[in-house]
């Protein structure tokens, strides 16, 4: 069920995407055209420009990177930016790439997945709550390839509407048509990458059964994104808010 009317695979911003339609609970639809998703957008072109704020008429942008990546420089839209880094800025995303690696081994998985709840959980409340506010419609949520901060976020707020699992970790998997692109960000924004070019392209690919098996771990620790959010402070009120705004 995918809405193909909708802007896809802009020139300069790689991963970029609509999310849903997805059936969620109650007979619903997770409608398209309210929440959109990408890598970094500093590379956006003029057209793209044209594509976001007049083809989409953009509103928010909500940037969950570190302020270690934030070197390139600020992009035509920044006046919609909010900065929520679910690290904290106090951290060097050196190190707690390095911790993270120590933990889980190189590269995501879901138990790496599930860590960022550990140590980013009230930023990922607060960027959930952000949804609940009309105003802020349509919307942009990006990382640095759009696929890990982005995803997991994004398969709560998937989660909390009540789509189904496997629609959850296909959102996830079609992140994986942007392997070469993203590739061709980080090479030319100067990131060093580690490894052959298998295991560099293994690290930024996004099979679908990572995001269920974070999908099942989140429920398995926590009773799902809903219960989650809750005991970091989210209302009843601002979860119903969200279903609301984003379904139909």
């Amino acid at each position: 069920m995918h809405d193909t009317t909708l802007p896809r695979d802009l020139e300069g911003i790689h991963n970029f995407r609509p999310v849903g339609p997805y059936r969620v609970a109650g007979g619903r639809v997770l409608q398209p055209g309210k929440v959109f998703r990408s890598g970094a957008l500093e590379p956006m072109t003029p057209a793209d420009r044209e594509v976001l704020e007049r083809g989409i008429g953009l509103r928010t942008i909500l940037d969950l990177r570190h302020p270690d990546e934030l070197a390139q420089g600020p992009h035509p839209l920044s006046d919609r930016v909010i900065r929520l880094s679910i690290f904290r800025e106090e951290w060097r995303q050196e190190d707690l790439i390095a911790e993270l690696n120590g933990l889980y081994g190189p590269g995501p998985s879901p138990r790496r997945y599930l860590h960022y709840l550990e140590i980013g959980g009230d930023r990922l409340a607060r960027a959930f709550e952000l949804f609940a506010e009309e105003e802020r419609y349509p919307f942009l949520v990006h990382c640095t390839a759009g696929k890990d901060r982005t995803g997991v976020l994004i398969g709560m707020i998937m989660d909390v509407l009540g789509a189904d699992p496997a629609d959850i970790a296909h959102e996830y998997g079609l992140s994986d048509a942007s392997i070469d692109r993203l590739l061709a960000y980080l090479r030319a924004s100067g990131r060093q990458l580690e490894g052959t070019e298998e295991e560099i392209r293994a690290r930024l690919a996004t099979p679908p059964e990572r995001m269920a098996g974070f999908i099942e771990l989140l429920h398995e620790h926590h009773g799902g994104a809903e219960a989650f959010f809750r005991k970091q402070g989210v209302s009843a009120a601002t979860i119903d808010r969200v279903r609301e705004l984003l379904t139909a």
